[in-house]
């Protein structure tokens, strides 16, 4: 007959079964001779305890195993201990199998859901998950970006910053928060800092201080997305001014015009130019406000950083003193952060992924509902299948130094370590639109 536990240190004796539970009646198979801790006494029989543990589920059911487990003394020290089990996990009430099953699926699973199908406490559930991080957190390390991008991301009602490899497309890590607090001490200590060579992000002055402290080698880029928004919240501030002299029949009509106005201008219609063109003959204000919209934005169809440079010179020659406070947020980052702004066109990197990141940030600040940012942060830099399509097989240069064979190259410097070239699965960190996929497939609820 087929154990029903299958487990080399146990033996099953009894099952019973009923509506919930599969209850196994077992016992060790260990004949123990000699004391684990003098190492030298040897044991005599010392009496049993009964003990239960709980198993992987059976058939859709917990198992629970109850052990009348033997205990031994010492007859050198005189110390007592339990018969070891070897499938027995040495800090929970569970089976090793069934930790595994749970650092499996609790990254797919909410804790609760775990801790009611495998029948352990949800607590229990939390720290075998806390456990499993920490050990990922020591043994998976992602390559250090080339090209490295800063952006914050809101889960759980606070904003993170999020630090993602702009060639990859993956999320390098996610900090607790975007305070120079937070992030100094972690870039300080980040590995292979020295790979970093351009810094793209927005004009959150805390990113570029911290950036210039610990990455002075890096070269900072302006998000162009993040600049050009500005010029579209400028028409905006005066469209909802404009609105509230307006009847509320307009009103309405006018904030429904809203996409329009926000739309590049060789984007639209025949039909929608000539609503558009109606507004701007009853607000001639508006009008102008979209022309220096539009007129922003065209800075970015230029070549060059000096014809960058000298359009937006023009552009700013351009601003009526009456529209001046409208744009006033735009223009002063335009003289704060100039250089990072301009740096666009001598490499013209940029967050590409941004509206994936801003799903990104909606699904798991939906999904953060009853958990911590810890849990979540895990979630998404450690999901096996993000991580896989983030991976890429390279060649690489390892030491090739034979002890035996003195295999040893010399230079003035000295002596140097021979390398040979190998093929390593590298990771990068999880692949963003993997991981939006998976959120939109509710993979992680």
């Amino acid at each position: 007959m087929t154990d029903f536990l299958q487990l080399p240190s146990l033996k099953t004796l009894a099952v019973r079964s009923d509506d919930e539970f599969y209850v196994v009646e077992a016992a060790g198979r260990s004949d123990w001779l000699t004391c684990q801790l003098c190492e030298v006494g040897r044991l005599h029989g010392h009496g049993s305890q009964e003990q239960s543990f709980q198993d992987t589920p059976s058939h859709g059911k917990p198992v629970r195993i109850v052990i009348q487990r033997r205990r031994y003394r010492c007859i050198a020290c005189g110390k007592t201990q339990f018969e070891p089990i070897a499938d027995i996990d040495g800090k929970r009430q569970a089976t090793g199998r069934l930790v595994n099953y749970v650092r499996t699926h609790c990254f797919r699973e909410t804790f609760a859901a775990m801790a009611r199908q495998v029948a352990l406490d949800e607590k229990t559930i939390r720290h075998i998950f806390d456990d499993f991080v920490a050990e990922l957190g020591t043994s998976v390390r992602f390559l250090t970006p080339r090209v490295l991008g800063i952006d914050e991301i809101k889960i759980i009602g606070s904003y993170r910053a999020m630090i993602t490899n702009i060639e990859r497309k993956t999320v390098f890590d996610v900090r607790p928060s975007r305070a120079k607090a937070d992030l100094l001490p972690y870039f300080r200590q980040l590995r292979d800092k020295d790979n970093v060579e351009l810094v793209a992000m927005d004009m959150y002055h805390v990113y570029r201080q911290v950036v210039k402290a610990t990455l002075p080698q890096a070269r900072i880029v302006v998000d162009r997305f993040h600049i050009q928004r500005m010029a579209n919240e400028a028409v905006e501030k005066l469209r909802k001014r404009l609105r509230k002299d307006l009847s509320a029949r307009q009103r309405l009509k006018l904030k429904d015009e809203r996409f329009m106005l926000l739309k590049r201008q060789h984007d639209l219609d025949a039909a929608a130019m000539a609503r558009m063109l109606a507004w701007f003959e009853q607000f001639p204000l508006l009008g102008e406000a979209h022309a220096l919209k539009e007129g922003f934005l065209s800075i970015w169809d230029q070549k060059s950083r000096a014809g960058a440079e000298a359009a937006c010179e023009r552009w700013l020659g351009n601003i009526a003193p009456e529209l001046a406070p409208v744009f006033k947020d735009l223009t002063t980052a335009v003289r704060n952060w100039h250089d990072e702004i301009f740096a666009y066109f001598e490499q013209p990197i940029t967050n590409a992924y941004t509206e994936s990141v801003n799903r990104l940030a909606k699904d798991m600040n939906r999904m953060g509902r009853g958990y911590s940012f810890e849990v979540i942060r895990a979630r998404m830099l450690y999901d096996k299948k993000a991580r896989e399509d983030g991976a890429v097989v390279e060649t690489v240069l390892v030491d090739d130094f034979n002890p035996n064979l003195a295999e040893f190259t010399y230079s003035r410097a000295g002596p140097s370590v021979r390398k040979k070239k190998v093929q390593q699965v590298v990771e990068y960190g999880p692949y963003i639109p993997t991981l939006c996929k998976l959120l939109e497939e509710g993979h992680f609820e």
